[in-house]
């Protein structure tokens, strides 16, 4: 199975982690099901960011990735 590896710094975790905690817990007190997104960004090699989507967007910032 072939894979898409996004690293993340500690700290793109912790504020991805609580966003999607945080807005999971708005779902299950308006009994909604949003769901969320995640963009993977490039402008060019070497200049990628990472985008999350729930109820609002968090940018997370500049992240390496590939493909293995």
């Amino acid at each position: 199975m072939k894979q898409i590896r996004i690293t993340l710094s500690d700290e793109q975790h912790e504020k991805l982690k609580a966003k999607l905690q945080d807005e999971g817990q708005k779902n299950l007190e308006h009994s909604t099901m949003s769901g969320f997104s995640i963009t993977l960004n490039e402008a060019f090699p070497g200049m990628s960011w990472l985008t999350v989507d729930m109820n609002g967007e968090l940018d997370l910032g500049d992240v390496n990735w590939d493909i293995l």
